[in-house]
């Protein structure tokens, strides 16, 4: 069947689709020799999960914990890859490119279109599916946590409590 090419509207959050915030290493490393992945999660619709089920992805949501109704999906896109690695293209809603420097993170929350390819695998029950294009539609600017902008003093550990004297042992003794 080829590759197809799906458009897809919603909700995104944790878009890390940039060079200086894509996730380098992966659930225990497994992304570190192909240089890491891009992703961003999307809350979708009915009718855009729909949409991206009938492009045969193999890709499965789970309800969304932000939007009631709303299935949140996860695309990738590997950094290394024969068939197109590295950031996918992100644009403003003009259609120029998004400057990470200039534009900075893509917000929970912000509106954006994504553009995928569903394409079939040599493994006949395997269909892939890759990140191509984010287009941010409504940005919500990226809010970093208290804690992530300014570090608290150190909390002093307790000091150890005091344990009681062991008994010696002998030499001939086995500890059991």
């Amino acid at each position: 069947m080829g590759t197809r090419k799906v458009k897809l509207v919603g909700y995104g959050y944790w878009a890390k689709v940039f060079e200086d915030n894509r996730d380098k290493t992966g659930y225990e490393d497994a992304l570190v020799a192909i240089g890491g992945q891009t992703t961003i999660d999307m809350d979708l619709q009915e009718d855009q999960f729909e949409k991206l089920k009938k492009s045969q992805s193999m890709l499965r949501g789970k309800p969304s914990t932000d939007n009631d109704g709303m299935t949140r999906v996860r695309f990738k896109r590997k950094w290394t890859e024969d068939y197109g690695g590295g950031e996918p293209v992100v644009l403003k809603e003009d259609g120029t490119k998004w400057d990470y420097d200039e534009d900075g993170a893509i917000g929970n929350g912000s509106w954006v279109e994504v553009t995928l390819s569903v394409y079939d695998t040599s493994r006949k029950a395997i269909v892939g599916t890759r990140l191509e294009k984010v287009k941010v539609l409504n940005h919500k600017p990226y809010v970093p946590a208290i804690d992530e902008e300014e570090e608290d003093e150190p909390v002093k550990a307790a000091p150890p409590k005091a344990k009681a004297p062991a008994k010696e042992l002998l030499d001939d003794e086995i500890p059991f």
